[in-house]
C-alpha cells in the first residue's frame, strides 16, 4: 500500500499499478518531453524522463478486489471513454451548451448527441459499402487472378 497526500495533508491509501509502455509509446512520449522543454513549457529532468517509460495508476482498491491487470483494464476502457468525449467536443462543439434554461439546454445536447451519434454510424457504415456490390481488387489482384483462370 502506497500512502499519497491531498488537500489539508489528508493521507489516502492504495496502490500504484504500473505497467511499461511499448518501446514507440516511449519514444513518441520523451519527443514530446523534449519539445515541451524546447518551447520553455517545463524542465525535464532524468525522472520526469524515467516516469514516460510507463503508465501509471494509483487506485484505492485492494488487491482482493482488482488485480494489477483489472485496474489497468479498467483505465485502458476509461482512456477509450475520454477520447470518444474529446473527439465529441470537437466534431459537433459539444464544449459550451449557448442555452441558459434546463429545457433548452437538454433538447440543445440530446440533438448534437444525435448528430454525433448518426455521424459516427454513417462513418463506419459508409467505410464497408460499395456502390457496386462488391470488393475492388487493384489492378495487379485483377491481372493475378486473370492469369490463373
Amino acid at each position: 500500500m502506497v500512502g499519497i497526500s491531498c488537500v489539508g495533508e489528508q493521507q489516502i491509501r492504495g496502490r500504484l499499478c504500473a505497467v511499461r509502455k511499448s518501446e514507440a509509446a516511449v519514444q513518441k512520449a520523451q519527443r514530446k518531453l523534449t519539445r515541451k522543454q524546447q518551447q520553455g513549457k517545463s524542465k525535464v529532468t532524468a525522472e520526469t524522463r524515467e516516469y514516460a517509460r510507463y503508465i501509471l495508476v494509483f487506485t484505492t482498491l485492494p488487491k482482493q478486489v482488482a488485480t494489477k491487470r483489472q485496474v489497468l483494464e479498467c483505465y485502458r476502457l476509461r482512456w477509450q471513454i475520454e477520447l470518444t468525449f474529446k473527439r465529441l467536443k470537437s466534431i459537433v462543439q459539444l464544449g459550451h451548451v449557448p442555452k441558459k434554461d434546463d429545457q433548452s439546454s437538454r433538447a440543445w445536447l440530446y440533438g448534437k448527441l444525435f448528430v454525433a451519434l448518426l455521424s459516427q454510424k454513417l462513418a463506419r457504415v459508409g467505410s464497408a459499402i460499395s456502390p457496386w456490390g462488391y470488393y475492388l481488387p487493384d489492378e495487379e489482384e485483377a491481372a493475378n487472378s486473370q492469369s490463373l483462370a
